[in-house]
């Protein structure tokens, strides 16, 4: 699933192309990946496109907003003529260059032309047409409301394992299994901490190691991984997975003193870290 670094990155793609843009149509092939009434939209134009945690919000002139959610497997691509939407790198699953294909499911047009292109292999991603851009039930990680102080009461009263919590997107939206393994890694916290054993100093190290890693993710558009689902509006790839730190490097020397990082599952996800460094 996409996380913070790569939605934000595709916000970013999209912020500087699609602004002043009327929409014209909307072609919905898959019903169920729709909510609301696209007429509502049809012949606005975009204003302002937000974020919050994984969700994508589209703000039109009449103050509707079009939000989307990749879920585990979705994709926006962007061309700038509909007709000749050929891309510059083969998309992933749809087995062609060439949009629209058998994994596209929503079309959005506007009035230079240009196109939007929503895929999902798995169908779970969705775009919901209201009133309010959707939000995160957590706080978002790159929100001015997550302090060291916010992530202190966030696990202050409970003793699952740190990384489990890291990744509860209604405490702390954003952070996914890429970057909870690398910020722990970078803070030097054994991923199966019981997390109210955080020690102050400990808990000031990882919110900045949280920060951190989000924002190399970000620096690198993202990490287009094993599966390489997860690509730019225009078709390139994320860089970050040429940069982890602990994610699936099991088997690798760790950078700082040498033990083979190891995996282990923890709450039914893959986990990566040092066993000597990481306490």
């Amino acid at each position: 699933m996409p996380e913070l670094p790569e939605v934000e990155s595709i916000r970013m793609y999209l912020d500087a192309h699609l602004i002043g843009k009327k929409l014209i149509d909307i072609e919905i092939r898959e019903p169920k990946m729709f909510f609301g009434n696209p007429k509502k939209i049809i012949g606005e134009k975009i204003v302002q496109i937000l974020r919050s945690g994984k969700v994508v919000n589209l703000q039109f002139e009449n103050n509707k907003y079009l939000s989307t959610h990749l879920k585990l497997s979705g994709q926006i691509l962007y061309a700038p003529d509909k007709q000749h939407a050929v891309f510059a790198n083969p998309i992933p699953r749809a087995n062609t260059d060439t949009m629209p294909g058998k994994t596209t499911h929503i079309i959005l047009t506007f009035d230079d032309n240009s196109a939007l292109f929503f895929n999902d292999m798995r169908k779970f991603g969705w775009m919901k047409l209201g009133d309010k851009p959707e939000h995160a039930k957590g706080t978002d990680v790159l929100s001015p409301e997550f302090t060291e102080e916010y992530l202190r009461k966030a696990i202050s009263k409970t003793a699952r394992p740190i990384k489990v919590v890291l990744m509860d997107q209604e405490k702390m939206a954003g952070i996914g299994n890429i970057y909870a393994n690398d910020a722990l890694y970078l803070a030097k916290i054994h991923p199966a901490r019981k997390a109210n054993s955080l020690t102050p100093d400990e808990i000031n190290t990882l919110h900045q190691a949280i920060l951190d890693s989000i924002h190399e993710g970000l620096q690198y558009k993202g990490s287009s991984a094993q599966d390489e689902l997860y690509i730019m509006p225009d078709s390139s790839k994320g860089e970050y997975q040429h940069h982890f730190k602990a994610y699936h490097q099991h088997g690798k020397p760790c950078k700082r003193c040498g033990t083979l990082l190891v995996r282990i599952e923890l709450g039914g996800r893959g986990t990566f870290f040092c066993p000597t460094c990481q306490k």
